[in-house]
């Protein structure tokens, strides 16, 4: 008798997720996970902030119930993020045109966002940056949505494409939606600068689009109110937007899943209008959100000492990507005695791309141990600074073949 299982064929792991168990799975003692992101300190380990451990420990002494907190779930966490993103003081929270929900991790807040905007405009197609991180496709797709790719990053100058990318958005219709990364662009690290993201957001609104913006970096770049500059001249020059952030790198809060979804409506009309869309589309989906990891968010981003030791902290993980960055393009100039990565070390962020690709990125993980998805992104937050010499050296000769001179 066939099992009514037997018709499913095997699916291909994740891009991202299957590199990562393919590295634990080689016996090599030394080889490189440049994979999946995730922030990792001096000793290789990814570290439980001293101001998420003391907030915790707070909460879990004071616990008295683990109820449900509603659909839209912890109301000190969405206000703690709106104020990070709009800003203190910010007319737009003062004049109630912003409505938030606690989500199951950036992702989640995406695929509220995704599906929101399939009630708006059913047809609209979903404008991802080539490159991107791979799920913003996966998430658009999973809804049947048609996904529009737009050049963002220049390979000749490593830097951005705006021109280009520009070019390509001006063919989006009315109700299409138009991915927009924060800082620390994924996974490229090249951002817009503050006078292209007033100019983007001008754009959107004259063209009808839907902004969707994915912060899920915040801190990285520089320091979290000068990464939000360019985002709040952006929501002020767009009336209306729906931004996703993420917790997951800024907190450190992979495994509890903390995101946020905020939409922004030109009045306090649309903004509840467009809440009550978003609470239906949750309660369908997982119902209710996880609240630990939001209120250890609460619970630092609400006292004034717990917010400083984050900073604080946040600053020492910014610094020591900086120095990994720096490190990393120094070490390839001298295999390279070439210059033609030296932007490796002005990029933001956890994420660089390298021009090894495709059937390259097998040859380097069977040759020389070097775990990287197909698109050639690196993890610039993993790596460890005794290593880096060790992995310019293995990475030059693939490196090597993008030079004009090659």
């Amino acid at each position: 008798m066939q099992s009514f299982l037997s018709p499913l064929p095997q699916r291909p792991p994740d891009p991202l997720l299957g590199v990562m168990q393919a590295f634990r799975a080689d016996p090599r003692p030394d080889t490189f996970d440049l994979g999946v992101g995730m922030y990792k300190d001096a000793e290789g380990k990814t570290p439980i902030l001293n101001a998420v451990r003391a907030s915790e420990t707070r909460i879990l002494e004071r616990a008295e119930t683990k109820a449900y907190q509603g659909q839209r779930g912890d109301e000190a966490f969405c206000a703690g993020v709106e104020r990070m993103v709009y800003g203190e003081g910010s007319s737009i929270i003062a004049d109630q045109r912003t409505t938030s929900f606690t989500a199951p991790g950036g992702c989640g807040a995406l695929f509220l966002a995704i599906q929101l905007s399939g009630r708006i405009a059913a047809e609209g197609r979903v404008w991802v940056s080539d490159p991107s991180w791979p799920n913003h496709i996966g998430v658009a797709q999973a809804s049947g949505r048609n996904v529009m790719g737009y050049p963002y990053l220049d390979p000749a100058s490593g830097g951005l494409a705006f021109s280009a990318m520009m070019d390509a958005l001006r063919q989006a219709r009315p109700g299409d939606v138009v991915v927009l990364q924060g800082p620390c662009h994924n996974p490229t690290g090249v951002d817009l600068t503050e006078e292209q993201w007033a100019y983007m957001g001008d754009f959107c609104a004259r063209q009808m689009l839907i902004p969707l913006l994915d912060i899920a970096y915040h801190g990285f770049g520089a320091d979290p109110e000068t990464d939000m500059a360019g985002i709040r001249g952006f929501l002020a020059a767009c009336p209306s937007a729906m931004i996703s952030y993420s917790c997951s790198k800024n907190f450190g809060l992979y495994r509890e899943r903390t995101g946020c979804l905020i939409v922004q409506g030109e009045t306090p009309g649309e903004a509840t209008a467009a809440g009550s869309h978003v609470a239906e589309i949750a309660r369908t989906c997982y119902s209710m959100p996880p609240a630990h990891g939001a209120a250890i968010v609460a619970e630092i981003l609400g006292d004034k000492d717990l917010r400083a030791d984050w900073v604080k902290e946040l600053a020492a993980m910014r610094e020591r990507m900086k120095s990994l960055r720096s490190a990393l393009a120094a070490a390839i100039s001298e295999q390279l005695n070439s210059d033609a990565f030296a932007h490796l070390g002005t990029q933001n962020g956890m994420f660089s791309i390298l021009p090894i690709t495709g059937p390259m990125t097998d040859m380097a993980r069977l040759q020389s141990g070097l775990y990287m998805p197909g698109n050639g992104r690196i993890n610039i937050a993993g790596l460890s600074e005794h290593r880096i010499p060790q992995l310019a050296e293995r990475l030059a000769p693939y490196l090597a073949q993008s030079l004009p001179s090659a």
